[in-house]
């Protein structure tokens, strides 16, 4: 388009007047809508910026509210303290985020539906043993088995390098709706009785309170029968002979429950070094945390596993200690020859009924069994 001289650029290529509008009509019309326009602009960025503070009111609000989950584990009330030195890691790591409130054993839920409870997010976090749950999760009959391993650097290795671990965490996770944390070393496990005993003959015709698949192993081997009670029923049971032995965890745990009162001896070697009860949490309640968050609850579980074998390494030998020289309680031996007879019980059993039953035990047997080659436990 070529201009005229003198004249200026009109149309959609310059602010054209609107048909009838004089110019001083035309510029008044066009500052009312450029007003109008940053009327509009300022409206929207209000909006915008009331959203945001929104936004930013109500995660405050949440952060400072954080995540307050209810944790059961599967002992006594006593045995509180390693709980809540656990809550007391995630809570400071998480910066206050995450709270967790320790409940023992049966003061929400039975042990028997702890699993089941979790999963379903009655509550949200759970902790303990495989051989608890034998009845649903067949692998976890192996954290009972006798005499596996000679120390707890070898069991450690069993479970964190020949893959136990993941095994169990795998068929956990499979049967209930959990996200298994991690596994932990923690009591030992021995036998107290009611009378002086030195060798596996000495326990014929004895009433056992232990677990299987020891307590099938002592039944072929001396004829002792077993049962199962839970912890509050144990001291009334030995004072009124109902049961001669009995195991729970190691001499710390058994004298905190005052067994030493209603016992006579306790019996070495401990047949279970340590066991490896395990953290877990409700999946869905696991799978809305960031990242971040995830890690901390599993690196807590190591380091409360830290807290929880120093603390057993020291108590355990102090309480035997204390029994014996205050209570009376004769420390006896196992002869060798015995030990061996039931080290090769739970190696026949393991080989011939345990890995037969399911994949997950196939590959846990496998796992235990190569461990204990290679520590020369076996051939």
């Amino acid at each position: 388009m070529f201009l005229k001289d003198g004249e200026k650029l009109t149309g959609r290529f310059r602010n054209s007047k609107r048909p009838g509008l004089s110019e001083r009509a035309f510029k008044k019309q066009h500052q009312i809508e450029k007003d109008g326009k940053e009327m509009k602009s300022k409206k929207w960025l209000v909006k915008v910026a009331f959203a945001i503070f929104m936004v930013l009111v109500f995660s405050f609000q949440a952060g400072a509210a954080g995540i307050k989950w209810r944790l059961q584990h599967s002992w006594g009330a006593a045995e509180n303290h390693f709980f809540e030195h656990y809550a007391k890691i995630v809570n400071e790591m998480s910066g206050g985020e995450i709270q967790i409130k320790v409940f023992a054993d049966g003061e929400l839920v039975n042990v028997e539906k702890l699993c089941d409870a979790v999963g379903a997010g009655t509550l949200e976090m759970g902790h303990t043993h495989p051989d608890y749950q034998m009845g649903s999760v067949p692998v976890g009959e192996l954290e009972s088995a006798p005499y596996l391993f000679g120390n707890l650097k070898e069991e450690m290795a069993a479970i964190y390098r020949y893959g136990l671990g993941d095994i169990y965490k795998e068929a956990f996770e499979k049967r209930y709706r959990i996200q298994v944390l991690g596994f932990q070393a923690d009591d030992c496990g021995a036998l107290m009785f009611t009378k002086e005993v030195n060798s596996l003959s000495d326990m014929k015709g004895m009433n056992i309170n232990v677990l299987d698949p020891y307590a099938t192993f002592l039944n072929q081997l001396t004829g002792a029968s077993s049962v199962y009670m839970g912890p509050e029923e144990l001291y009334t049971s030995l004072s009124r002979n109902v049961i001669q032995g009995v195991e729970y965890g190691g001499a710390k745990a058994m004298f905190d429950m005052s067994l030493h009162e209603v016992t006579k001896s306790f019996l070495l070697p401990r047949h279970q070094v340590a066991y490896f009860p395990f953290y877990f949490i409700n999946k869905k309640a696991w799978d809305k945390l960031p990242p971040q968050q995830q890690s901390i609850l599993v690196n807590a579980v190591q380091a409360n596993t830290v807290y929880m074998a120093a603390f057993y390494a020291e108590k355990e030998q102090e309480a035997l200690k204390t029994m014996a020289d205050k209570h009376g309680i004769k420390v006896t031996h196992l002869p060798e020859e015995d030990v061996k007879l039931i080290t090769q019980k739970s190696v026949d059993w393991i080989k011939n009924d345990f890995a037969k039953r399911d994949e997950f035990c196939k590959r846990a047997a496998d796992a235990v069994l190569k461990a204990m080659k290679d520590f020369g436990r076996i051939e």
